[in-house]
């Protein structure tokens, strides 16, 4: 789940200067059942206004000039924007004197939801404005009031008339209601664009010292409204004391009537599913919390690039795991999503980055994003790194700012410049490769001395590192911790340590953004989902009536992506798999299953007679879905998927969820949703930047030393 969905973030690049907002006094009357508004807005915009202006309004609104003084010309037919919604634009002239007027304008808004396709794999259901009775979506997107041609942000009071039971949330606060119409929400600080959100709601609420927290469900459920509430307040708690005071007066769970998980100022908008997976109030929903600190309490320059993103998921899904000691694991996922997904052809800068809209673009601006800002605090030190957070937000708190000012801010707690450090990491595309060779082990006479060779060996220049290395010695309960400063392709180390070393291991806990060995990680989903160029094998045999159209039919719906080349194959037309490609083998008895038994024989898996035998776990073929990844016999560079089902019932479910779970390695499904019931990833055998000393033991591991997570969750599991 993930933030405010990519084209919102294009369309309304947030301005740098501030200086006086234009302030909107809207009052709109909404009919939901024929997707109409009648809407009147009073503007005043700031004494240094131009007199003319340029706005843009949907095309099915026609405004007129009811209040004030002034000349409105329609200078543009309707045009579509990348939104999708038909716009006007129009000229307004306004009378010297005054800087005031009132338009008024009625119409349709109505964007059926529409799939925004990723990979071959998966997508987005998206609509940029919607009123149907079935709920309300309006953003700034939507146009749904005039969107000025301005280097300004604006502020508003709304007035909101909606039928019988109906509730409305947008920004800031609402004023007491007593249960009838119109419903008043006011927000003075400067904002980006004016959202307004309504469906038949039951409301819940709360505080959490001077934050009022809401929950608005479309059907009632006090438990879950509680089990949100509670939430709610602890992570505030924990924001508040790690960044500053939270920037609005309140937040508010909204349940959405599609899937969706965008986070607004003050506000979350999500799916009905999504709000009721018991583990969401604990993984994903403090993501949308943050972004009131970054991103709806900090703009982006969306000019210079989408950091928020980035420094949300590491102060929120990062910081979640830390707390429960799987840093380093989320760490690599990232890193791993970035190896599965990104290469030459769709890599960018991170100033290049404005909003996620494949899996791409989600490796590079969420997790290469969050990879810079946990070197810069491994560089600085946890106390340091606070401070810097504290004194941007502080600096930049409803204004813009840029990577040149985050450099800023922690330039001056550092104490130092580090303009090089952020220029090497968001300036440029890629990431290092790093390779360790010529390792040796020398007996001297304070004990031992540890050498070898670590080469940076990506085409493009040297990045200047600081290269964590791991060193496990005998009779040690933790391994010895060393940091290594690279700034060229080539660096001779020496360790000296006390005791006899057993295993070396570079940067072991993945705190360096880098280009991943395909060793240091398992075959997973999100390999094979983030191939170009795949194979999909039918089974000519299949055991049930009816399941080799399906097969069919789950192939023919992965050849929808833009971004990906998928050709379907019975496994009667071919005599050897390519090696060129990544291959999805369907069905119990596809023939080449047999390739798969023979690629996961260093794995804990085997057949068995009605089925396998995965982790310890039998699943068999009556009752159970599975998915396997391994990787490819003929090219490890490629991954080899077997997937199989007897229930033809379950393979629209499981397109539909197979995405979510891109870094596990195997898993095990039940029923018609289905329903997960094993998931996992194999082991790493063998990784490139391990090296076993003479003396070690086979298996031997290596124990790093337990970290302090950057906060700690008050009174959550």
């Amino acid at each position: 789940m993930r933030s405010l969905i990519w084209f919102l973030c294009v369309l309304f690049f947030v301005p740098r200067a501030i200086g006086e907002t234009i302030h909107y006094t809207i009052d709109v009357d909404i009919r939901p059942g024929d997707h109409q508004l009648e809407a009147r807005v009073g503007l005043k915009l700031p004494a240094a206004t131009p007199g003319t202006l340029v706005f843009r309004l949907h095309a099915d609104l026609e405004p007129v000039i009811t209040g004030g003084h002034g000349v409105l010309e329609r200078i543009e037919a309707a045009e579509s924007g990348s939104s999708g919604v038909p716009t006007r634009t129009y000229r307004l002239e306004l009378d010297k004197a005054r800087r005031e007027i009132e338009l008024s304008y009625s119409g349709a808004i109505y964007h059926p939801i529409k799939n925004l396709a990723d990979n071959y794999a998966r997508s987005f259901r998206v609509s940029p404005g919607l009123i149907d009775s079935d709920g309300i979506f309006l953003a700034g997107a939507s146009y749904w009031y005039p969107v000025f041609q301005l280097d300004r942000l604006i502020s508003f009071d709304l007035n909101v008339s909606l039928p019988g039971e109906w509730r409305s949330v947008s920004q800031g606060g609402r004023s007491d209601r007593d249960g009838n119409m119109p419903e008043r929400w006011s927000e003075q600080h400067p904002q980006d664009q004016i959202y307004l959100i309504a469906a038949p709601f039951t409301e819940y609420r709360s505080s959490a010292g001077a934050v009022d927290t809401l929950v608005f469900l479309r059907q009632p459920d006090q438990a879950l409204a509680d089990q949100y509430l509670k939430v709610t307040a602890s992570y505030l708690q924990m924001y508040q004391e790690l960044i500053g005071d939270y920037p609005y007066r309140k937040f508010a769970l909204v349940e959405n009537f599609w899937e969706t998980g965008y986070g607004m100022p003050s506000f979350t908008l999500l799916g009905p599913r999504v709000i009721r997976l018991p583990f969401i109030p604990y993984t994903s929903y403090p993501h949308e919390i943050v972004h009131n600190w970054w991103g709806n309490g900090v703009y982006v320059d969306y000019a210079t690039g989408n950091w928020s993103e980035g420094l949300t998921s590491y102060l929120a899904d990062h910081l979640l795991k830390e707390n429960r000691g799987e840093g380093a694991d989320h760490r690599r996922s990232a890193l791993q999503k970035y190896a599965d997904y990104v290469d030459g052809n769709n890599d960018f800068p991170l100033t290049g980055f404005r909003g996620r809209h494949n899996s791409a673009t989600e490796a590079v601006g969420y997790g290469k994003t969050m990879m810079v800002f946990h070197m810069l605090r491994r560089m600085l030190g946890d106390e340091q790194f606070a401070r810097g957070l504290r004194l941007l937000y502080e600096n930049y708190r409803f204004r813009s700012a840029g990577w040149t000012d985050i450099a800023s801010s922690f330039s001056r707690v550092a104490g130092q410049p580090l303009e090089s450090f952020f220029s090497q990491w968001t300036t440029r595309s890629g990431g290092p490769d790093i390779q360790l060779g010529d390792v040796s082990v020398d007996r001297i006479e304070s004990g031992y001395r540890v050498s070898g060779l670590i080469q940076q060996t990506q085409t493009d220049k040297a990045y200047v590192l600081d290269v964590p290395i791991a060193l496990q010695l005998e009779g040690h309960d933790q391994a010895v911790w060393r940091e290594l400063k690279l700034t060229e392709r080539q660096y001779q180390f020496s360790i000296e340590v006390p005791a006899r070393p057993l295993r070396l291991s570079v940067d072991p806990a993945f705190d360096l953004f880098r280009r991943l060995h395909r060793q240091e990680i398992p075959p997973a989903v999100s390999q094979a989902m983030g191939a170009k160029k795949v194979l999909v094998v039918l089974p000519a045999a299949v055991s049930e009536p009816g399941l080799d159209a399906a097969y069919r039919q789950l192939g023919k719906s992965w050849q929808g992506s833009r971004d990906s080349d998928v050709e379907l194959i019975g496994d009667d037309q071919l005599e050897t798999l390519p090696d060129d490609r990544t291959v999805w083998l369907l069905g119990w008895n596809n023939r080449f299953r047999g390739l798969m038994n023979q690629a996961l024989d260093a794995y804990d898996y085997s057949v068995t007679a009605d089925g396998v035998k995965v982790a310890g776990r039998s699943l068999g073929q009556p009752g159970h879905t599975i998915v396997v990844v391994a990787r490819h016999p003929g090219d490890s560079a490629h991954a080899l998927g077997w997937l199989a089902t007897d229930n033809t019932r379950a393979l629209p479910g499981l397109a539909r969820k197979l995405p979510h779970y891109g870094k596990y390695s195997y898993l095990g499904f039940t029923g018609d949703a289905p329903d997960n019931m094993l998931k996992g990833q194999w082991p790493v055998i063998s990784s490139p930047l391990t090296a076993e000393l003479p003396g070690s033991r086979p298996g031997s591991t290596l124990v790093l030393p337990r970290r302090r997570p950057l906060a700690r969750l008050p009174g959550l599991h």
